[in-house]
């Protein structure tokens, strides 16, 4: 007999740990966030402690959503969708439209309530994840996603996303997954793995319950205390996991199953006949099934099922969720659908086909429609549900959903008579559309092959569509690191050949062929082939095409990047014109703040880079969700921020990289950070943020060459700190090495003169001379001669004072006056050099240049040249009381132990703070301790 108290009403045994320390993980938000995840095997009782968490939150927003297995595989977005149903119930419509910005029409494909119009739906991610950031900034916001080890590939997305916002914003994001559900090949690992690598996630497994634990929630299940036979007798046959303990003490009058399946059909099995017809029918469906649905497919009136529910709802087989019936637990499901007859499995997805035929043809309808109908053996209706499943899930940004629509289309390509007929399309373009919706899921590898066999099928007498399979062939062997894809390009340019009819997609491939060179740092053909561009795109637009106008911005910043980044200043002022052109083109216009922030930078115009940031952090804020660009003009800000001298302030920028999926981006934006603690003195801390930078750009960056030769500079620099000459060296060698870097080669010349001045010193050398070539090749260069003056001075071939007002960065100029007041010292200059290195101090200090800044004092104190001066600068006598100062002695003290009066000690304390220019007893104290150091 089924015991007294009903499952779920029951205490929480075993878990009040994880219910604490979930608590003061929420308690513990402030300006930064959390985000825990809570894992454990199924029947572990994952559900049961977030529903108990929040039950116990006060003054907070709560949003909640579970990810669904539909039987046909994850049902596409389910859990985003419940999130934002839960923010509109929460806050209103019109408030969550207005928290999401120019992006809210997007969300309307989940829910229509919040579009006053078609929307985006590529951007629904980012929209999404911009909605819930700006939430959390007004509001105490939990976000809760279940069940992850069912979610699409776009759920996986916006839930990482979520967990690095949670970093940089008051955003608590708690996740579940079922761990024995996700295997090594499993989408959900690698997302896990790398929030892990970059300690952003707190993981709270759940352990199985121990034999006092398993005690104490059957006694409560049963609602009375269980012999010691019977607990003992469960706690072994439930090996610890709540769910079956519960289900164990449910039955304990009868004789308790073997096997822990038998256990899951406990329940089931005592049903009547018409509920246990009902369970089997719901079990064909999923784990949750919609009433309308599921009344077509049940046979027999409404009474009879409104009966066979009851039962299976009072046996707790059941529970009702709104509109649908879902099982109590999703392991009594695939319990009941292992005991289905083949014939009936054949009957029942069969009859759900037919009836989801009936229902809104929504992308998870479409997929599901189309896993019974290859459930029942019907490949012909399969195949064309598939194809309207890819389809529809494609509209819906459900990316793993319709890359699994289209694997299964094309494993069911061979089983019918006529697939072409049958799905309106040839197997290439299924190929093609497999293969993006798996580029969009980041699944860049299988995409590759998708691709490449989708390309051998592709009718040769269809030129364009030819040509296009073959460019978005070359941009997944880019993403994928395979190759830099301008083979592909080229050979799609070739199946065109001149026809003015294909001028658009002519210029489209050669916009992509010259982004393409100007990545890889081939700016001279880069520039070259967006001349070709321009000139294609502009025909294109004469004859009246609108894309040919966006290309055509886009050709001209490309021209404009690669000719100034070789030092022509001609480029400089292109960027004019083509603003000209972005205007109107969100995507162009970011792109020409991108690139002409970056350009004014390497001209030395860096309070003027600063300005044009900021305008484009204003209006990407605006006008994009896409937190691409927006890291990228953030990257910009802090470098112009550190070339200007303002270090400190640039350290507080930076807010975007906690919240930054791994990629090139990221690595650019942490390169960056790199340099910045570098400069700031902070070396330790310059290695720590290295080796996150190389992990990324090894992964994403292997066609990129503009965060590599900042790479270089500043391994070499942190080779130099180490006084490893020959380690710096062979970093700085890609200045001439690789012509790519074109301008951003001339900071590591001054890397290689440093190290050869110190290999020179130790009684080596090495060649300079490629190194000094470089510098003459950009000799007319607006900060050439700053890279020049200290490119000398290091080998000792002129003055460091040359680069002291020289245009450059400020940390450089500032290195370069400490380095001149060494080089006063050096020659016996003692005023001189006092003068110089009060003064490289000085602006050291007001740039947050502290490393230099110490130096410059360290300098000074050495040489006897400030108030922290050698104790040389002391009589003997003097010395001896300013060490008894240090030990904390009175000047009382101090005359007993050297045997003088009180006033003579008095006398010479005075005299100490004099000399040493210590304002007191402390301050004179602490010089004595640096110089005795």
């Amino acid at each position: 007999m089924i015991g007294g108290m009903q499952i779920g009403r029951v205490p929480l045994v075993g878990r009040q740990a994880d219910l604490d320390a979930l608590r003061d993980e929420v308690d513990a938000v402030g300006a930064e966030g959390r985000a825990v995840v809570v894992s454990g095997d199924a029947g572990m009782g994952k559900t049961r402690l977030l529903r108990d968490f929040t039950d116990s939150l006060t003054d907070v927003v709560v949003v909640r959503g579970a990810c669904v297995d539909s039987g046909s595989g994850p049902a596409p977005l389910t859990a985003i969708t419940d999130l934002l149903r839960d923010l509109v119930d929460a806050l209103g419509v019109e408030a969550v439209r207005e928290a999401a910005g120019p992006g809210a029409d997007a969300l309307g494909v989940l829910v229509p309530a919040l579009a006053d119009s078609a929307g985006d739906a590529e951007r629904l991610a980012d929209v999404v994840v911009e909605l819930f950031s700006q939430l959390a900034r007004t509001h105490r916001l939990v976000v809760i996603i279940e069940d992850l080890h069912w979610a699409d590939s776009t759920t996986c997305d916006i839930a990482a996303r979520l967990v690095r916002r949670a970093a940089a914003l008051p955003l608590f994001v708690l996740l579940s997954y079922r761990t024995d559900d996700v295997g090594r090949a499993h989408p959900l690992r690698p997302v896990l793995a790398e929030l892990d690598r970059a300690r952003l996630l707190t993981h709270r497994p759940l352990a199985r319950l121990s034999p006092a634990e398993v005690g104490a929630l059957a006694n409560a299940v049963h609602g009375d205390t269980l012999a010691a036979g019977v607990l003992n007798d469960i706690a072994a046959r439930s090996d610890g996991i709540p769910f079956y303990v519960e289900e164990l003490a449910s039955f304990t009058g009868a004789r308790l199953p073997v096997s822990l399946r038998d256990v899951l059909l406990l329940r089931y099995e005592r049903l009547d006949a018409e509920a246990r017809r009902f369970a089997r029918v719901l079990a064909t469906g999923g784990v949750e099934v919609e009433h309308a649905v599921l009344r077509d497919v049940f046979d027999g009136d409404e009474a009879a099922l409104e009966d066979a529910v009851r039962s299976a709802v009072d046996a707790q087989v059941v529970v009702i969720r709104d509109e649908a019936y879902a099982f109590r637990h999703a392991l009594m499901q695939e319990a009941v659908y292992a005991e289905l007859l083949p014939t009936e499995r054949t009957r029942l997805h069969t009859a759900y086909a037919v009836a989801l035929e009936n229902s809104a043809p929504t992308a998870r309808v479409l997929a599901d429609i189309a896993h019974h109908w290859r459930a029942a053996r019907v490949p012909d209706r399969a195949l064309a549900a598939g194809v309207a499943a890819q389809r529809a899930a494609s509209v819906a940004s459900a990316w793993s959903t319709a890359a699994e629509a289209g694997e299964r289309v094309l494993e069911l390509w061979e089983s019918v008579p006529d697939p072409e007929g049958i799905c309106g399309m040839p197997r290439a373009e299924v190929l093609r559309r497999t293969s993006a919706a798996l580029v969009s899921a980041n699944r860049n590898d299988r995409a590759l092959a998708f691709a490449q066999e989708a390309v051998a099928l592709w009718p040769e007498d269809d030129v364009v569509g030819r040509a296009t399979m073959l460019g978005d062939l070359a941009t997944i062997e880019f993403q994928a690191g395979v190759s830099d894809g301008v083979e592909s390009i080229e050979q799609a340019l070739s199946i065109l050949g001149d026809d003015p009819q294909h001028d658009v997609q002519r210029a489209g491939l050669l916009l992509s062929s010259a982004r393409v060179h100007m990545l890889n740092g081939r700016q001279a053909l880069g520039a070259e082939v967006a001349a070709q561009t321009r000139a294609t795109a502009e025909a294109a637009a004469a004859a009246g095409d609108p894309a040919a106008r966006e290309i055509l911005a886009q050709a001209l910043l490309i021209a404009a990047t690669c000719r100034a980044s070789v030092g022509d200043p001609d480029g400089v002022s292109l960027f004019e014109e083509a603003r000209t052109h972005a205007d109107g083109f969100v995507r162009a216009m970011m792109r020409f703040y991108i690139n002409y922030s970056n350009t004014l930078m390497l001209i030395g115009r860096y309070e003027d880079a600063v300005a044009l940031a900021r305008e484009g952090q204003e209006y990407g804020r605006t006008h994009v969700a896409d937190l691409g660009p927006l890291v990228m003009i953030e990257a910009n800000m802090i470098e112009a921020h550190i070339y200007a001298g303002r270090l400190r302030e640039a350290e507080e920028l930076g807010g975007l990289l906690p919240m930054v999926e791994p990629g090139l981006y990221s690595a650019f934006l942490r390169e960056r950070l790199v340099c910045l603690a570098i400069w700031r003195g902070r070396i330790d801390g310059a290695e720590a943020a290295l080796d996150a930078a190389r992990l990324e750009l090894d992964m994403f960056g292997a066609y990129e060459f503009q965060t590599r030769f900042g790479m270089a500079y500043d391994l070499g620099e942190l080779a130099l700190a180490r006084g490893d000459a020959h380690e710096a060296l062979s970093h700085a060698r890609l200045a001439w090495e690789t012509p790519a870097g074109g301008v951003l080669a001339l900071p590591l010349t001054a890397i290689a003169a440093r190290a050869v001045a110190m290999l020179r010193e130790a009684g080596e050398d090495a060649d300079i001379e490629p190194y000094r070539a470089v510098l003459a090749g950009f000799d007319a260069w607006p900060v050439t001669p700053l890279w020049a003056a200290v490119f000398a001075a290091e080998l000792g071939e002129g003055p460091w004072t040359a680069a002291i007002d020289a245009i450059g960065p400020a940390y450089i100029r500032a290195y370069a006056r400490v380095r001149h007041g060494e080089a006063l010292l050096a020659e016996g200059d003692r005023a001189g050099a006092r003068e110089a290195l009060t003064g490289a101090a000085s602006y050291a200090g007001e740039l947050g240049a502290d490393g230099l800044a110490a130096r410059a004092n360290a300098l000074l104190t050495d040489a006897g040249l400030t108030g922290d001066a050698p104790r040389s600068l002391l009589t003997a006598r003097e010395e001896q009381v300013l060490e008894l100062v240090a030990e904390g002695l009175s000047n009382g003290q101090i005359a007993e132990r050297l045997y003088i009066s009180v006033k003579t000690v008095s006398v010479h304390v005075s005299a100490i703070l004099r000399k040493l220019d210590a304002s007191s007893r402390t301050a004179a104290a602490a010089i004595y301790r640096r110089s005795a150091a």
